[in-house]
């Protein structure tokens, strides 16, 4: 149930959003799956196994969703092989050389003859889409799938403004600051931390598992590498490992609230599903916003004083 990563997307007009009328939009884009002839295909699915028939399973004013894709798996290496030898057989056949274009029809021929034997890969992505917080998150370390689920969200609701979450400092200089000096208010650092030097073939280095306030590690930085990943703990609740992209990956709900639920009146499956889901909501209003203002708020929004 708890989310692994996080992938933020803000939604710059929540009021697009209409959570009511969520379900029956995901239910006309509904995965099917995939046919002969399909490469990939994408479709919503029910987030929730006790709930087959609700596709956006909605709590605390927030959606649960889940986005299934089913790719086929046709190397290219296979399709070349295939490809190479009927392009001899037609050369040895009519004594002349292919051409640039021939061939390229015969290697899209041979994909076409392939696609119905090859083995399919199926993938399920989650979602919590917020209009009270303002925000989508993703359970994807993967930027390229968490664009993809977005994508298609906005085809499947028409519309959907959002954009990648920025802030007024920037991750890498902010988390070598944290590493250097030590972790904003409310945080602590962990054990777990990715540098590398700027630019291109720069080296990198891995620390797991070691104090990050030892000299050791903090020595790297006068080399002149930058703090690319860096893993912190906020409040005694929430471990994460925060990336120069913004993201939040190997989250971990700590003991402090794996005890809420614990003492939650949950009876059966479906009830602690609930329990869960609402504590990751709220929870995640909460330490995405502490983020957001660790690293001096949202680029282009005034920060508030009062």
């Amino acid at each position: 149930m708890w989310f692994k990563n996080l992938q933020p997307y803000r939604i710059t007009d929540p009021t697009k959003i209409d959570l009511a009328n969520l379900d029956a939009e995901l239910k006309k884009r509904s995965f099917v799956p995939a046919g002969t002839t399909d490469r990939m295909v994408a479709g919503w699915i029910p987030p929730a196994p006790h709930t087959p028939d609700v596709f956006a399973y909605t709590q605390s004013g927030a959606a649960l969703v889940a986005l299934k894709t089913e790719e086929k798996l046709l190397p290219p290496s296979v399709v070349k092989e295939a490809a190479d030898k009927r392009a001899a057989e037609i050369e040895a056949k009519e004594l002349r050389k292919l051409g640039k274009k021939e061939l390229k029809e015969i290697r899209e021929r041979i994909a076409e003859e392939l696609l119905p034997r090859a083995f399919s890969r199926s993938r399920v992505l989650r979602a919590v889409i917020d209009p009270v917080g303002g925000w989508i998150w993703i359970d994807s370390s993967a930027p390229a799938k968490a664009e993809q689920l977005v994508q298609f969200l906005r085809e499947t609701l028409g519309s959907l403004p959002t954009k990648r979450a920025e802030t007024q400092l920037d991750p890498v200089t902010a988390m070598s600051t944290w590493l250097e000096h030590g972790a904003p208010p409310g945080y602590s650092l962990d054990d777990r931390v990715r540098l590398n030097v700027p630019g291109t073939g720069g080296g990198q280095v891995a620390c797991s598992g070691l104090d990050l306030n030892a000299d050791e590690v903090k020595s790297h930085l006068k080399t002149g590498k930058v703090v690319r990943e860096l893993a912190l703990t906020w409040g005694d609740r929430i471990a994460f490992v925060l990336t120069e992209k913004l993201q939040l990956k190997r989250l971990q709900f700590l003991d402090l609230l794996q005890d809420q639920i614990k003492q939650a009146d949950a009876e059966d499956a479906a009830a602690l599903f609930d329990a869960c889901l609402a504590l990751q909501i709220l929870e995640g209003r909460a330490y995405l916003a502490a983020v957001i203002e660790a690293l001096g708020g949202e680029l282009g929004q005034e920060k508030n004083h009062d």
